[in-house]
């Protein structure tokens, strides 16, 4: 290894990463080597058991971006046997292939390239009842945007709200959507939110709502929030504002907002947003929630057009198996992908050409990998 690149490795280590595990973690991390631990602390950190995952490539940019997260796994030496689908629809229909839902089940996680179809992602959540979905935006040092340094959690539903998928025809002429809140599905959704704020050490959360024009659906997912949070008002701070106000606060001042929620759409937005301001949309990680498996995507698009030029931005599949590390309990792993990830951004110009650089996207997870493989030599 030659000095320039001992140095910048010794830099890395010594100024550490941002992590993903809460929001009041301290921002110089150190991911220097830990010393010596007892085998039985080795193995409840999972040192030594690989764990399955069931990997979908996708469509369009897809199996490039999932091609890319296997090859920084790999160069990171974690210990994951990959049960990999190309073909994510059933031969005769949009519906999630019979093997794909067989390997969820099995394996109990997953992480999944660009799906266009709105069928295939609608039957996905209802299969599996994934109830929820979490997208962790914040900022990424060497990537510079006009919103500077900010950390939001935004955490929406996905199985009611506008996102149910009743629509019909009344007449010709007029069509109808119809907008859905149980007071079982926002009772689990608002459940889910305070446990994960508790959890993730995050102080505040804001509602996103419009009670004020539907005071029906929107009423009773807030009474669903205030209700869970009387069990936790001495831990998290609680507000509500409506969702243009919300917006427009993350906007003006982003280091303010903390986690926010809301129902299916009206997260959707702000999630879309927060993406942008990281620096494109694609770049935010996630993962869908249920209690039957977990499956880590960003929801990129699968830009049909980029297929194959080696041109896409595999950032957020990257970050996104970073939190699938993360639970499956391999933390010290997602601490050196992620430190990876983050140094490139730092200390490089290589970037791909959706935030302003010039680098291929094999080029750019070349970079991570030489750092990752530097940091096991």
């Amino acid at each position: 290894m030659n000095i320039v690149r001992r140095l910048r490795l010794g830099h890395l280590r010594s100024v550490g990463c941002r992590l993903y595990s809460g929001k009041d973690q301290s921002k110089n991390v150190s991911v220097s080597k830990p010393e010596e631990k007892p085998k039985e602390k080795e193995k409840g950190d999972h040192a030594n058991k690989v764990t399955k995952v069931t990997l979908i490539n996708g469509e369009g940019v897809g199996p490039e971006l999932m091609n890319a997260v296997q090859e920084v796994l790999c160069a990171a030496k974690v210990p994951i046997e990959w049960d990999i689908h190309d073909q994510y629809m059933a031969p005769d229909s949009e519906n999630v292939s019979t093997e794909i839902l067989d390997s969820l089940r099995a394996n109990k996680v997953g992480i999944k390239g660009p799906v266009d179809s709105r069928h295939w992602q609608r039957q996905i959540r209802k299969q599996f009842a994934q109830f929820a979905y979490v997208a962790l935006c914040a900022h990424i040092e060497g990537l510079d945007t006009p919103y500077g340094d900010f950390d939001v959690v935004i955490i929406r539903d996905q199985m009611e709200g506008d996102y149910s998928g009743i629509e019909h025809r009344v007449v010709p002429g007029i069509v109808q959507t119809i907008k859905v809140s149980t007071t079982t599905g926002a009772a689990r959704l608002a459940e889910f939110v305070l446990n994960y704020a508790v959890e993730h050490n995050r102080k505040k959360i804001t509602v996103a709502h419009k009670a004020n024009i539907m005071k029906l659906t929107d009423g009773n997912f807030l009474e669903a929030m205030r209700a869970q949070h009387e069990k936790f008002v001495d831990k998290v701070k609680y507000q509500e504002h409506y969702l243009d106000t919300c917006i427009m606060k993350i906007l003006m001042n982003p280091k303010k907002s903390d986690v926010l929620v809301s129902s299916s759409m009206y997260g959707d937005v702000m999630r879309v947003i927060a993406g942008g301001m990281m620096g494109v949309p694609g770049i935010c990680p996630g993962y869908s929630v249920s209690s039957l498996g977990t499956v880590f995507d960003c929801r990129m698009k699968a830009c049909h057009a980029l297929a194959g030029k080696d041109l896409a931005n595999p950032t957020g599949p990257l970050l996104s198996a970073v939190l699938m590390l993360r639970h499956v309990k391999l933390d010290k792993h997602a601490d050196q992908v992620e430190c990876a990830i983050r140094g490139v951004y730092r200390d490089t110009d290589i970037r791909t050409q959706d935030v302003g650089g010039k680098a291929k996207c094999s080029e750019f997870v070349k970079a991570i990998c030489d750092r990752l493989e530097q940091e096991n030599e």
